[in-house]
């Protein structure tokens, strides 16, 4: 009769504790220990299963191994981790751990094994595992005879049901007038079995299984369980005995099966996603970006139709070159970018993008067909025109003066002055209401003719806060003050997740942000600390700006001659992609007359789609000359491109000025490196043709022009970005 202590332990029921114990560093050679542990003494030993403890010396854990022989066949290897069930030779691996306690199962009755246990060192040990293969502690232990209780049988035919995504369940066939204990687990290994008179009850773990059913009744549902998965059910016959201790298991080759959980049933992505921006436009293709959300894909359709006739139907799996209606399926995938080729150039394509789920659920894929992100571009033609302007300048509706209406007007009659953007203060201090941005916009669309294009823009910011940005291509006035602004952007969070260049972003389309008259210290340090959101919604700054308060209207007071050039330059090695604007800041009736300095767009026509989407491409430069046209490409590609290609880069630029060039120069530096960009060459004529031969393989460099006229006139380019990659 077992002791009342006996049955204590027998009813305890414990998950083993076999895990390597993992090493924190890599840096030491080791050795192994220089002792083994000792006193292995056998608990509790019954037909099927024993419990031993063991006396640790120094040393980082240890190898347990059983066998049937009283000789080992084979020795741990030096370097080799062992776990659970592995075999060394004819003996079976028990755990690999610093646990001096060795619960050990699924024995056969009446059976003499040895046990073995291997001091070792692994710890920061750089050469790995090192075994005391020397005189092991070791022992034997004899299994009791198996129970007169013991089941003759297991069950057999098991059948599982169709499980759910959180259930499973199924039948057998009983093997006689016993009780079936049944199991279920992620592995096809318990690495235990029941305890020979153990009690269970459902909910108990044995190995790594969980017991799910107990009793006589021959089928079993269970839940809890995770969607997709493969499980393993073990069922274990078992009949009671008149000890109160618990049952006796026939725990050798129990019934197994395994069963997959299903998915759940897809649904749609709650979200779509934002900020699409296309970039290396050429006549004939285009790529483009999006920020993703928690969708599993995306589908990227496009058309020259403004709007998709047809959605997506939930349920079918969209290839690329397909048709859904009057678009063309350009891919579906995770990866947030696209690119297509063969487009027709001049025209106008449409994007449209569905977040959809289709992984791990049922009837995949389903779409999210409600308000997708959409966007478009034109393409240029083969031709660009130069178009000179100016983005920042103010109306009465902040702190200028003058309706927009007459600003425009002026601006209209100045010399070479193709569009003009005015670019209010967003905030109410300055002057802005929000029913003063509707009615600005609504006079810009008025005063727009096929000659001339009216912009309307906001300077969002203040100085003593982090500076003031331009911002075009948001349809809404972004602000702080209540009731004033049709977007909240907090005062001063040019870079937090709801700040200024994070908004613009979510805009997509043509929506960007110049640099007003800008200082390093300016939008919360990003010249000190590069930030991606800041370079996606940034594409131009200021390297001229005024003078804002000039009330000069022949043409002779420019600003000061490229003031903010220097942050320009700052902006390009510390990784940004932007180009350089000149800008007027008129606060007075001066729109286009202070003087000739101009931001010059080179787009395939005069519209304001064009004139963004050009500005977003960087397809312009800033000229102190209203009369200097600049053509600068690498490779064929235009200012503002970003290029991966083969062979070194191949560098022209020509351009006609109002007076003859005595200084080209083409300064080349490289992205993110922190040091400014340098000379690379130069010439005393106004074109150039120069291939960078000493560009490597690999590397990446930006390049742009600064050319200076005969009178002291200065042109900037914007930049274009390189990086040489011969395929082998």
């Amino acid at each position: 009769m077992l002791s009342l202590i006996a049955c204590w332990f027998l009813s305890y029921t414990a998950t083993p504790l076999f895990a390597n114990l993992p090493a924190t560093n890599t840096d030491v050679t080791c050795v192994a220990p220089t002792s083994q542990p000792t006193n292995l003494i056998f608990v509790n030993t019954f037909s099927d299963y024993t419990f031993a403890t063991f006396t640790s010396t120094n040393a980082d854990g240890y190898l347990k191994v059983i066998s049937t022989s009283a000789t080992l066949s084979t020795l741990p290897i030096n370097g080799s981790s062992y776990s659970y069930g592995d075999r060394i030779g004819t003996a079976k691996v028990l755990g690999s751990s610093f646990s001096k306690a060795i619960p050990i199962y699924d024995l056969n009755p009446s059976t003499t094994y040895y046990l073995y246990v291997f001091a070792y060192n692994n710890v920061g040990c750089s050469s790995g595992i090192q075994y005391n293969t020397l005189t092991p502690l070791s022992s034997s232990f004899t299994t009791a005879s198996a129970s007169p209780n013991l089941p003759l049988a297991q069950p057999t035919n098991l059948i599982l049901n169709s499980a759910t995504s959180s259930t499973i369940s199924g039948s057998f066939t009983s093997a006689g007038s016993y009780s079936y204990l049944v199991v279920i687990g992620t592995s096809s290994s318990l690495e235990a079995t029941p305890v020979e008179r153990g009690n269970y009850s459902i909910g108990n773990t044995i190995g790594t299984g969980r017991v799910v059913g107990t009793g006589t009744g021959t089928s079993f549902t269970a839940s809890g369980f995770l969607p997709g998965t493969s499980y393993y059910v073990f069922v274990f016959s078992y009949s009671a005995t008149s000890c109160n201790c618990g049952a006796v298991y026939r725990s050798h080759a129990p019934l197994i099966g395994t069963k997959i959980t299903a998915n759940p049933p897809c649904t749609a992505p709650i979200n779509q996603p934002t900020a699409l921006v296309f970039n290396n436009a050429t006549t004939t293709s285009v790529s483009g970006t999006y920020t993703t959300t928690t969708a599993d894909d995306y589908l990227v359709v496009y058309s020259t139709a403004a709007t998709v006739n047809t959605l997506p139907s939930n349920g079918i799996v969209y290839s690329a070159g397909s048709s859904i209606g009057n678009a063309s399926v350009l891919s579906v995938s995770s990866t947030p970018t696209f690119s297509v080729t063969g487009l027709t150039a001049g025209s106008t394509y449409y994007f449209t993008i569905y977040a959809l789920n289709d992984i791990a659920c049922t009837n995949s894929p389903i779409y999210n067909t409600t308000s997708p992100l959409t966007a478009s571009i034109t393409l240029t033609s083969g031709t660009l025109n130069y178009y000179f302007g100016n983005f920042h300048s103010h109306s009465e509706y902040s702190d200028g003066t003058g309706l927009p209406s007459g600003d425009f007007a002026y601006g209209d009659a100045a010399s070479c002055m193709d569009f003009l953007g005015i670019s209010e203060h967003n905030h109410v201090s300055a002057g802005m209401a929000l029913t003063n941005w509707s009615f600005g916009r609504a006079q810009a669309a008025a005063a727009t003719t096929p000659t001339f294009l009216a912009l309307y823009g906001m300077e969002w910011g203040v100085i003593s806060g982090g500076g003031h940005v331009i911002v075009y291509g948001v349809p809404d006035l972004l602000g702080w003050d209540s009731g004033e602004y049709n977007t909240f952007v907090a005062k001063n969070d040019y870079i937090g997740t709801a700040g200024l260049f994070p908004t613009i972003n979510g805009y997509g389309g043509n929506a960007f942000a110049t640099l007003a008259h800008p200082n390093n210290s300016d939008y919360q340090g990003i010249m000190s600390t590069y930030n991606a959101d800041a370079d996606l919604a940034i594409v131009g700054t200021a390297v001229e700006n005024g003078p804002s308060t000039s009330i000069n209207t022949t043409y002779s007071e420019p600003p000061s001659s490229m003031a903010y050039l220097s942050f320009y330059r700052n902006m390009l090695a510390r990784g940004y992609h932007l180009g350089p604007t000149i800008d007027h800041d008129n606060h007075n009736v001066t729109h286009g007359h202070t003087a000739l300095s101009r931001t010059v767009v080179l787009a395939p026509s005069l519209t304001e789609n064009n004139i963004l989407d050009a500005m977003r491409q960087m397809h312009f430069y800033a000229s102190q000359d209203c009369s200097g046209y600049v053509t600068f490409q690498l490779n064929g590609n235009q200012l503002g491109s970003s290029i991966t290609s083969t062979g070194a880069p191949n560098i022209t630029v020509t351009s006609s000025t109002s007076n003859p060039v005595t200084s080209l120069k083409i300064y080349s530096g490289v992205p993110g490196s922190g040091t400014n960009a340098t000379l690379l060459t130069s010439a005393i004529a106004g074109t150039i043709n120069y291939t960078h031969t000493a560009l490597t393989n690999g590397s990446s460099r930006y390049y742009y022009i600064d050319i200076t006229e005969s009178d002291g006139k200065r042109i900037i380019t914007a930049p274009i970005w390189y990086t040489r990659n011969d395929i082998p």
